[in-house]
C-alpha cells in the first residue's frame, strides 16, 4: 500500500514531476480553449500554439481534409485548416486528436485500454458541451474540461506502475475508487486532476470541477455538478469507466445544482448521441 510517511508535498513533486513527461497536447488544448474564449483571438497566435506539437499537426490537417470539410483545393497547413472550419471547429478537432495521443497507451493499472479512454474523453466531453449550452455556461471551457477530466487518472497509473509495480486495480462496478486510490497512492485520481489543471493555469472553475464531481455534496460547485451529470450520460451511452460505475446518481439536490431537470438531461443526452455518432463519421472519413 501507500507509505503513509510521504508528506503531501512529496506526493505534489512526483505528480507534476510525471505531469510533465506528458506530450504537449493536453497543455496546448487548455491553452487554446482559453485563447479562443477570445473573440478577438489572432489566428497567428492560434497557430503558433497548435504547431508546437507536430503529431498533433498532422492528425488536424488530415482531419481537415476530410469529406466533410474539403474545398475545391486539400488543406496543406494549419493556416488553411482553421479558415476551412473555423475557430470552434478548430478546437475540437485539436481536442480529439489530442486526447487520441494522450491515451494512446491506455491505463494498465486502471484495465484500460486506449480505445476505452479515448471514447470516454471524448463523450464526456460532448455530453459537457450540450448541458452547458443548456444552461447557458461557456460550452468551449465545459468541451475542455470533458476532454481533460481523466488526464488524473492517466497520471495517478504512471504513478502507481513506478511505486507498485504490478498492482491492478479491482475491475468491478460496485468499486469505490477514490477509496482504493487513496490506500495505494494517499491521493485520489480527481486531486490528481485537479493539481495538474490548476498547475496548467486552467480556470479555476475547471480545477475545482475535477476535484468535486464525484460527490453529492450541497456545497460542490455548478462546474462539478454539471461534469457528474455528463460523466452520468457518457456511463448511460456505454462510454463510462466501469471502476466508476457507482458514482454516477442524478439527485434532486445534484440537478438543482447543475440548474438542469430530468427532461433537459434526456435531451441533452440523445443530442449527444447523434454528436457522437456524427463524429464516428468524420473520423472514418478523415
Amino acid at each position: 500500500m501507500a507509505d503513509t510517511t510521504a508528506g503531501s508535498s512529496t506526493i505534489r513533486d512526483n505528480i507534476l514531476r510525471l505531469a510533465r513527461k506528458l506530450p504537449a497536447a493536453p497543455h496546448i488544448f487548455g491553452r487554446l480553449g482559453l485563447l479562443l474564449g477570445n473573440m478577438n483571438a489572432d489566428l497567428d497566435n492560434i497557430v503558433r500554439l497548435v504547431a508546437v506539437d507536430s503529431g498533433l499537426t498532422g492528425r488536424v490537417i488530415r482531419m481537415s481534409n476530410s469529406v466533410f470539410y474539403r474545398g475545391d483545393e486539400p488543406v496543406r497547413s494549419l493556416d488553411e485548416a482553421v479558415n476551412r472550419v473555423g475557430f470552434r471547429e478548430m478546437h475540437k478537432m485539436v481536442g480529439v486528436a489530442m486526447s487520441e495521443q494522450l491515451f494512446q497507451g491506455g491505463l494498465p493499472v486502471y484495465n484500460l485500454s486506449a480505445e476505452e479512454m479515448w471514447e470516454n474523453s471524448v463523450v464526456t466531453a460532448l455530453a459537457m458541451e450540450h448541458v452547458a449550452r443548456a444552461v447557458g455556461e461557456d460550452e468551449g471551457e465545459a468541451y475542455t474540461l470533458g476532454l481533460l477530466r481523466p488526464v488524473g487518472k492517466l497520471v495517478l497509473d504512471m504513478l502507481l506502475q513506478v511505486e507498485h509495480p504490478g498492482v491492478n486495480c479491482p475491475d468491478s462496478d460496485t468499486l469505490d475508487l477514490p477509496k482504493w486510490e487513496r490506500a495505494w497512492a494517499d491521493i485520489t485520481s480527481n486531486e490528481t486532476g485537479a493539481m495538474i489543471l490548476e498547475e496548467w493555469k486552467m480556470p479555476e472553475p475547471m480545477f475545482t470541477g475535477v476535484r468535486q464531481h464525484y460527490g453529492h455534496e450541497s456545497e460542490g460547485s455548478r462546474m462539478a455538478a454539471l461534469l457528474h451529470v455528463a460523466c452520468w450520460m457518457t456511463h448511460q451511452l456505454g462510454k463510462g469507466l466501469k471502476a466508476e460505475a457507482r458514482q454516477w446518481e442524478l439527485t434532486p439536490d445534484l440537478l438543482t445544482r447543475a440548474g438542469v431537470n430530468e427532461e433537459t438531461v434526456q435531451t441533452c443526452l440523445k443530442e449527444t448521441q447523434e454528436a457522437l455518432e456524427e463524429l464516428k463519421d468524420r473520423l472514418k472519413a478523415a
